[in-house]
């Protein structure tokens, strides 16, 4: 009886298959639809209603207060203060999760999407910085292919780094990198931390997504590393706190 059953929705959907034309897209159109013109919809009041059901538990969420911040930290190229906490940060708690040390950090500045207030920081606060569901990725790179990537980061015009020191000039040329204080070694292996977007080779980070012997941390946004970081801070009575320090010059 199965038998019978397959042959005969076989022949069914094969002779579906027949009668219908085949159809291909030619052409896809889209747009921004600003979230004001809901309110003059018919649906104004629908989805008034959707939100409200979600905002209180939403809000609960993000009010807890995680620490605080002895300056408002914000992101301008080439470097900044938010970009320098930020990889700073990123390169601190990654390392608790290799058991070889980590010589650079990277995150994109473009990833960074609000600014940190000087005095207590919320859950909601690091949320509105790092939105993205982005996990923490490790992978390596050798020294040619690590001065492939100081140079499409001068490229950009400077990306958040801890570990290097670069020197580019104004239309985005590398002049000068270090790793740790020492030249790279174009035969030299090197432990990069970064996110899963970012290792991708994504945002112009093409070198990023050539890198070997990499690792997805699949159950570790880099959220949750920010979160713990400032809470590990705050439990030891420090605010968290970030200044430029030279470590992407423009000259």
């Amino acid at each position: 009886m199965k038998r019978t059953i397959t042959v005969l929705l076989l022949v069914t959907a094969v002779l579906h298959s027949c009668q219908k034309p085949h159809r291909q897209v030619t052409g896809i159109t889209g747009g921004n639809i600003k979230v004001t013109a809901i309110e003059k919809s018919d649906g104004a009041g629908e989805v008034r209603a959707i939100i409200e059901k979600y905002s209180a538990a939403i809000d609960s969420i993000k009010a807890p207060v995680i620490g605080t911040a002895a300056a408002e930290l914000k992101v301008f190229p080439p470097e900044s203060p938010l970009m320098n906490f930020a990889a700073d940060a990123l390169r601190n708690m990654a390392q608790r999760h290799s058991d070889k040390k980590i010589d650079l950090a990277v995150t994109n500045k473009g990833g960074l999407r609000s600014t940190i207030q000087k005095g207590t920081v919320t859950f909601g606060d690091v949320y509105n910085v790092f939105p993205f569901e982005n996990c923490l990725a490790l992978l390596t790179l050798n020294g040619e292919q690590l001065t492939e990537l100081f140079k499409e980061i001068a490229a950009v015009g400077g990306e958040a780094i801890s570990g290097a020191r670069l020197t580019i000039t104004a239309d985005g040329k590398l002049t000068d990198a270090t790793i740790n204080g020492a030249k790279v070694v174009p035969d030299k292996e090197y432990l990069i931390a970064t996110s899963d977007y970012l290792a991708q080779g994504n945002d112009k980070l093409y070198t990023l997504g050539k890198g070997s012997n990499k690792v997805i941390k699949s159950d570790i946004t880099i959220r949750d590393l920010m979160v713990q970081y400032i809470a590990e801070q705050h439990k030891k009575g420090e605010a968290i706190t970030a200044h430029t320090d030279g470590r992407i010059t423009i000259k």
